[in-house]
């Protein structure tokens, strides 16, 4: 059966996989979810573990769990540029039985309005996404709202060198008109291996979107990102001086 929407995650079997999915759980949304999780990369063969520790979806949710036993992405011997996931955004993307699909990366979670919100945005358009909040990861701590990078086109400290920027998390694309773009998130456009959403952001810009204009993405801040200190630099001038410990399960 036909879902309203689709909700893809790759992982790398990180415990945190378990608050991004039943955040999915938790959604003040009446309409048909699935779930897809796609297994990248499981070093300490926790798998089947996470899997049960999923538990029982809601009703109105189903769990769709890939785990084809080799991973995609040349950092973990396969053969796409993108380290993180390689072709199973784009996999996912396709085997999704929805025309809408949300991001979210493993160690990040969202806010129970978030999927009614994003879906009222994307009507009649081609993509949405929400605003962010910084959050620690180890404690699911809520910091404070990102202003700064994840804010849209031609805004915050991306616009001049990127026209600005959406990270994945949160992000909604109506696939069937954007079957086009789907293939960029197994790419890359630097030797690091990264940089896939802004190759998806590059080529979504143009395109007619929403913002719901609230935020209801905890994205988990590392310290080991090179943008830290500047968000270090930002939570400060609003009054907010985190005590961050190393990122668990940091893929940095």
């Amino acid at each position: 059966m036909k879902h309203d929407v689709a909700v893809v995650v790759t992982t790398m079997c990180r415990d945190s996989l378990i608050r991004a999915v039943h955040s999915v759980y938790r959604q003040n949304y009446s309409g048909r979810m699935q779930v897809l999780v796609g297994v990248d990369f499981d070093p300490e063969n926790r798998g089947g573990q996470l899997r049960k520790a999923l538990g029982d979806a809601p009703d109105n949710v189903l769990l769709t769990w890939l785990d084809l036993h080799y991973s995609t992405s040349k950092r973990h011997g396969g053969v796409h540029d993108c380290l993180f996931g390689g072709s199973l955004r784009s996999a996912l993307t396709l085997l999704a039985n929805a025309e809408i699909v949300v991001y979210l990366d493993d160690d990040d979670w969202l806010h129970p309005d978030h999927i009614a919100q994003v879906m009222a945005a994307i009507e009649g358009k081609k993509w949405a996404f929400a605003y962010s909040i910084y959050a620690d990861g180890n404690t699911a701590e809520a910091l404070c709202a990102d202003e700064i990078e994840s804010v849209g086109v031609d805004m915050g400290v991306y616009s001049q060198k990127f026209g600005g920027f959406v990270r994945p998390s949160g992000l909604a694309i109506d696939k069937m008109k954007l079957l086009h773009l789907v293939h960029l998130w197994s790419c890359s456009p630097f030797p690091s291996g990264d940089g896939e959403d802004r190759l998806i952001f590059d080529r979504l810009r143009g395109e007619e979107h929403a913002c719901t204009g609230n935020a209801t993405v905890y994205y988990a801040i590392d310290p080991k990102d090179g943008m830290h200190e500047t968000r270090l630099a930002y939570m400060a001038g609003k009054g907010v001086a985190p005590h961050l410990a190393a990122k668990a399960g940091s893929v940095r």
